[in-house]
């Protein structure tokens, strides 16, 4: 059932495109694709979807063209709909040399349909985590590089909590409230609010729902005999309440940008997202000491895991012209040897994810250590919503804006998403 429910998904990415929670459209085309690249050297392209690491993906391939005559390394970030260029590239059988991808579905969807090449026999490919080898791989072969782990959660603001003199996280729901009590008590807002944006919503509640589910309701989803309404959504829907309650005025006019600097610049004392949102705030506020927890949703503090999964793929076209390049580009990518290479600009700096390998970190931020911390307890579990089927973020973020703005009641925010998700398998 699931190599059906694969194909089928494919065959709708012709037609409807991909699911994927990461912006990006051709908006522009900033390098012709094709054989020759600066000076005369081999042109390999990346395509990422738009996000405030770019600069950082760019210099890490600076770095890489400074080394060698041979070829030109190029990233090319999409700043629109990320799933329209992917069907457009899919459409017209012009895939780039190397691409982002969702791990679990949306890899498997390229592989099973023999778009991307079989990694396995790359040395990179032995070094990746065995706790993270489903994320990209495909009937038992690695078809993606998993390029970073990421961790969803609470970010706080050490300062603003200190202030309000709150010295310990919350670790359950009632710890949660009290927090958000004391803030309110010294007229400092608790959340910054993104909820104009779905894909963040869709980050938030699978963290909530991953706190309340069975570790066999995953299968059940995509066998279809699943539901995302359980006798502990009370548990989901009563945070989302809380959230709703404290984070300011007219929050749903709040998108990601607006939340990120909110809380950067300490207009708010927590946001619920991933390290991605600090990826400006060294800009905003340089002197920004920033904490991170589990969300606490409900009332066992062991539920408070952080959620931590692969975050990006890179996978490799398997048409493309010039793969001997294009593996050793990618090699570079994934060399943890190289204290000097892409894995120095794209994952140790602030608001940057460690790669999902060794490599020695030298963030000396208190996000970080908490982050260790969790991951050296065992205390973390995956992203759920990645591996339900590609396209759900389509569904699950538009359903609680709706529950956000008012519009649906949680038995119909709940039956929104479950007939979202039996049309995706359908």
């Amino acid at each position: 059932m699931k190599k059906k429910v694969i194909s089928v998904l494919l065959a709708g990415l012709m037609v409807l495109g991909l699911a994927g929670c990461q912006g990006g459209t051709s908006e522009q085309e900033s390098k012709t694709e094709g054989s020759s690249g600066d000076g005369g050297k081999t042109a390999v392209k990346l395509v990422v979807w738009s996000s405030g690491a770019a600069e950082n993906f760019q210099k890490g391939a600076d770095a890489f063209n400074s080394r060698q005559d041979k070829i030109d390394f190029q990233i090319e970030m999409q700043t629109g709909d990320y799933n329209q260029y992917l069907r457009a590239k899919v459409a017209s059988d012009d895939l780039p040399d190397m691409f982002f991808l969702n791990p679990y579905s949306q890899v498997q969807q390229f592989a099973e349909n023999d778009r991307i090449l079989d990694l396995s026999d790359q040395e990179f490919s032995s070094k990746i985590y065995d706790s993270v080898k489903d994320a990209y791989s495909y009937e038992g072969k690695a078809y993606a590089y998993p390029m970073c782990l990421e961790m969803l959660g609470i970010y706080y603001n050490v300062d603003l909590f200190e202030e309000a003199g709150i010295t310990e996280v919350p670790k359950t729901f009632a710890e949660m409230e009290e927090v958000c009590r004391k803030l309110q008590e010294k007229n400092i807002t608790p959340f910054a609010a993104t909820y104009k944006d779905g894909w963040t919503l869709n980050h938030l509640f699978s963290c909530l729902q991953g706190n309340v589910v069975g570790d066999s309701w995953v299968q059940e989803m995509n066998e279809g005999t699943g539901s995302f309404a359980n006798d502990r959504s009370e548990e989901v829907f009563r945070f989302l309440d809380l959230m709703k309650d404290n984070s300011g005025s007219n929050y749903m006019d709040a998108d990601s940008t607006a939340g990120f600097n909110a809380f950067a610049s300490g207009e708010a004392a927590m946001i619920a997202s991933g390290e991605f949102s600090l990826l400006n705030a060294e800009s905003v506020n340089p002197d920004l000491n920033v904490g991170l927890f589990g969300v606490p949703n409900t009332d066992d503090e062991a539920d408070a895991k952080l959620d931590v999964d692969v975050g990006i793929c890179i996978v490799v076209n398997k048409k493309s012209e010039h793969l001997e390049e294009t593996l050793e580009v990618l090699n570079y990518i994934a060399d943890n040897t190289d204290a000097e290479g892409w894995m120095h600009y794209s994952s140790d700096a602030m608001g940057a994810a460690p790669p999902a390998m060794e490599f020695e970190m030298q963030l000396d931020k208190q996000y970080y250590k908490d982050y260790t911390a969790y991951m050296e307890s065992g205390n973390s579990k995956p992203w759920i919503y990645l591996q339900l089927p590609s396209g759900i973020a389509d569904t699950v973020g538009p359903a609680v804006q709706g529950y956000f703005a008012g519009s649906t009641d949680m038995a119909e925010t709940l039956e929104v998403m479950d007939v979202g998700c039996q049309e995706l398998l359908e």
